[in-house]
Formats: structure tokens, sequence, C-alpha cells
């Protein structure tokens, strides 16, 4: 199977969470011989001016004054990584300037990223200097972006759940098999139906097992819930059976019901159980 995995970024604002994400990316990296990079976003309002008259989001760092003290903290980073491998990973750092999300992906974009992993976030609102969207992430840089606990490990996983719903997701599937592959994974096709897709789903639920089984060793196991929310849906599965890695297309599988939901972006990734690995599907 095609190699997936190669370079990962990971946003740093050299947080607890922060420091989780890298620890997760190390032993993806360790797993799937990747490299890193570590990423750092400094927001400078006075500048964003200069950055959108250039058509970039992003300033150069000649711009910003002197960042030794950051630059310090990043190879800190690098030294621990190196210490935490042996040296058997590459490891590089970069500070831009800008906003988070729109740095993240014209960076990933430049760059030629293949994953991006961030720590997740809290549920409520409070104050913070990282604030990621990994549905918008995902969905403009067409990258998979990996959402991890801070207390979850996210390799050797023995239970990947994929939602299906009125579509044959391809590329998740892709994923799915690709992290599944070598190990004793079951993959849980989870079908997803409500009054007005039965028929659809109940076609893709089957096409896509039959996917896994026609081009891997990967176990399938399908089951079925009734829901008009694939994000709720999903978040009530795992409360009861045993999941290690949840992945979801962006918006629609990933929204909470409700009308704040949408107003304050409560999406499954900020407080899901398991880690989320978030798929655009085209």
């Amino acid at each position: 199977m095609q190699k997936l995995f190669n370079k990962i970024l990971v946003p740093v604002d050299f947080s607890a969470k922060s420091k989780k994400a890298i620890d997760k990316a190390m032993d993806i990296a360790l797993e799937h011989s990747c490299t890193i990079c570590l990423l750092h976003i400094v927001s400078i309002p006075a500048l964003g001016a200069l950055a959108a008259a250039d058509g970039h989001i992003s300033v150069p760092l000649s711009l910003g004054g002197n960042n030794k003290e950051l630059e310090f903290k990043l190879e800190k980073l690098i030294s621990y990584i190196y210490l935490y491998t042996g040296g058997a990973i590459e490891a590089e750092t970069k500070i831009i300037y800008g906003n988070w999300n729109d740095g993240i992906i014209d960076f990933t974009d430049e760059n030629n990223f293949d994953l991006v992993l961030i720590g997740q976030d809290e549920r409520f609102l409070k104050k913070r200097t990282m604030v990621l969207n990994p549905d918008i992430i995902a969905r403009k840089t067409n990258v998979p972006v990996i959402t991890v606990p801070s207390n979850k490990r996210i390799t050797r996983l023995f239970s990947i759940v994929i939602p299906i719903t009125d579509f044959l997701p391809v590329r998740k599937l892709m994923y799915g098999i690709y992290i599944a592959s070598g190990y004793d994974t079951v993959v849980k096709l989870l079908g997803i139906e409500n009054e007005r897709n039965h028929s659809k789903m109940e076609h893709y639920l089957q096409k896509a097992a039959k996917l896994i089984r026609d081009n891997s060793s990967v176990k399938v196991n399908i089951q079925k819930i009734s829901s008009k929310n694939v994000a709720q849906a999903v978040e009530q599965f795992t409360r009861k059976e045993h999941t290690d890695l949840l992945i979801l297309n962006p918006d629609t599988q990933t929204k909470m019901p409700g009308f704040f939901s949408s107003l304050f972006g409560n999406i499954i990734q900020k407080y899901s159980t398991p880690p989320v690995l978030t798929v655009n599907p085209v």
C-alpha cells in the first residue's frame, strides 16, 4: 500500500497540550517513518495589512523583530524529540506570522505536509493562545487532521470507527485501511440511518465493507444506529463501545446538534474520548 504519512506538521504554543501533541506525533513518526515540523505562529495584528497587501496570510520572519526566545524554546523541543527517539526521526522548526488557522493552511499547502496533528482543545470557551479548527484546516488543505486527547495513544489501535451515511467515503476507508493494516485492528463501519437515507446508507454500508475486504486483510464489523445527527450518534456509540480512533468528514459529520452548536463551533473533536482523524471527502 502507498505510504500515506510522510511529513507531520505539529502547531505548538509551548503549552502542556502542545507537548502532548508532540508526544503523539513522535509515536506516529516512529511507526510510519515520518519527519516532524514544529510550527509556531506569532499573531501581530499591526502587520495584518502588510500580509494582505502582499497576498499572504503569513508575514516573513524578518519583519517581526527578535525571536531568540521563541527559537530557544523550539530548539528545546527539538532536543526533546531527538532524546525521545534516539535520533531516529528528523525534526525541524518554523516561526511565521499571522493567525493560527490561516497560517497552518498556507504553510501546509506550501510545504506538502500529509498530516496535521493537534492536541484536543477545551470544550468550553476560555482564554488560550492557540485556537484551531480541525474542520477548516482539513477542508481547505485536503490534508487529514488528527485531534488527540492527551491521555490517548495513536498507534497500535484495536478499534477504528468509520460512520457511513448516504455516500461511499473512499478517503476515510483508505486511511482506515492504512492505519489498521499490520495490526489486529477491527474497522467498525457504523451505518447512521434516518428516514431519508435508509436505502442509500444500507447500499453504501455493504459497498464499504466489500471495498475493505477486497483490498486488505483488515477485519470489518458492521453496526447500525438511528440518528439525525452523525456527530451525536458517533459520540453516543463511542461511549458504549471501545473505540481507539474515529475517522470523520468535516462539517456535517462533526457538528453537534443545536443552534448554539453552529454558533460556537461545537464540534466533536473538542471533547471526543477517542482521537479523531478529520478527512476531507474529496
